[in-house]
């Protein structure tokens, strides 16, 4: 018989692989979505091993990879326009297919939405098919309907999940794959796996972010992880200090020409600052002509930055600093920038003659690192973290975008291909 591992939506087995936890499982949970828990089963007496998150947040990964409501849709469309074709030419081999056909005729993206739930729920409970439409999509074969894109892939759970919105929780369990030997029951089978393809840029490796100096890295790893902790495993962070690697938005143009010369196939997002050199830096990045698994963002505009007190050869003065001062330190909150009874200023520093605009930094940029850090760590949970750090929210808000932008372009581009 062998042993397997399976995919639920709550209670309601999706999805299962035998022997072997797959890669696109994995892709949708990390390590801390790991539970061990009382057996379901009454007769068992080891615990169950599962890997759980939250139907919202399993859907924010799907986006990060790509396969978001509008690729499933697109991909489920084609999918139905291509098995009408295929079953419209078999008719005319003769009379075998037209029940078939005339099903495929009557059949919808939405009847395919509006149906899902229900087979779902009683795929493995109930025999009987209340019509043609319905036998196809019930189908275990292979070739079943309600796995337009292939059985246990993440386009199809995808699709799933935008039509069972009832649904709560995904569940991976492991168990069975435990007590069969396939697995040690202390391994960390998502730490693993994304370790192990570090390059691979489907679907277990992370988006490598870069920076403009270490600061900025370390500023971005400790936000994500207490901002949004169950996304942190989908990022990995480009490490200044280990090698003492230069920095500066100069350098990190330098970066991308090097990434994008040796064809490097990992997914990747360089962030600059939001100052004079950092936007001068970006237009530059823009006009290379980077492969498509290479993005590159400035930070926003924000509200706090839209009026801020600045210092320079004529005085003290409350500007805009957008574009031309706005380092990752104007994101680290009001309490962070403060000094005293008021906000610690921008001060003006060389003009820049390419971009005809002065560059300006916060004073006390150490400070103002330090004191986020102390306040980030104290944080009870992330929906705190969330409401302390509301320029950090926007930043994040920003990346995950154009992450998603880019792997919903790399998806179609791949299955068009495949096609």
């Amino acid at each position: 018989m062998g042993s397997y591992c399976e995919i639920y939506f709550d209670r309601t087995e999706v999805c299962g692989a035998k022997s072997v936890v797959p890669d696109h499982f994995c892709a949708l949970f990390q390590e801390s979505d790991r539970a061990i828990r009382p057996s379901v089963d009454e007769d068992e007496e080891s615990p169950d091993v599962v890997y759980e998150a939250p139907r919202a947040v399993v859907l924010s990964r799907l986006d990060l990879l790509g396969c978001t409501a509008i690729v499933a849709r697109e991909r489920l469309e084609a999918w139905l326009a291509a098995t009408r074709e295929t079953w419209e030419e078999h008719c005319a081999d003769g009379d075998w297919a037209e029940e078939t056909a005339a099903a495929l005729r009557s059949f919808s993206v939405e009847d395919w939405y509006r149906r899902a739930p229900e087979v779902l729920a009683t795929l493995y409970t109930r025999e009987e098919a209340t019509d043609d439409i319905d036998r196809h999509m019930r189908d275990r074969d292979g070739e079943g309907w309600l796995w337009f894109d292939g059985y246990g892939s993440l386009m199809s759970l995808r699709a799933l999940l935008d039509a069972c919105v009832e649904v709560q929780y995904v569940t991976l369990d492991i168990t069975a794959l435990i007590g069969g030997g396939w697995i040690e029951p202390d391994a960390s089978i998502c730490d693993e796996k994304r370790a192990s393809v570090p390059l691979d840029p489907r679907p277990l490796a992370t988006t490598v972010i870069l920076a403009e100096g270490s600061s900025d890295i370390r500023i971005l790893q400790r936000s994500l992880a207490a901002l949004f902790p169950e996304r942190q495993d989908y990022f990995s962070f480009f490490n200044h200090a280990e090698l003492s690697v230069d920095g500066g938005a100069a350098y990190l143009v330098k970066f991308l020409k090097a990434f994008a010369a040796a064809r490097a196939p990992l997914r990747l997002i360089a962030v600059f600052d939001n100052d004079t050199a950092g936007r001068q830096a970006h237009r530059q990045a823009s006009t290379l002509g980077l492969p498509d698994n290479m993005v590159t963002v400035t930070l926003p505009d924000t509200e706090l930055a839209r009026s801020y007190p600045t210092i320079g050869p004529q005085g003290e003065h409350v500007v805009d600093v957008n574009g031309k001062a706005a380092s990752i330190e104007l994101y680290l909150g009001r309490a962070a920038l403060m000094a005293g009874s008021g906000l610690r200023r921008v001060r003006w520093s060389g003009f820049n003659s390419t971009a005809q605009a002065y560059q300006g930094e916060i004073e006390g940029k150490t400070e103002v690192e330090a004191s986020f850090l102390r306040a980030v760590a104290n944080c009870s949970d992330s929906a705190e973290a969330r409401a302390a750090f509301p320029e950090l929210v926007e930043v994040w808000a920003m990346i995950f975008s154009a992450v998603e932008k880019a792997a919903e372009a790399a998806e179609r581009k791949l299955h068009g291909r495949v096609a």
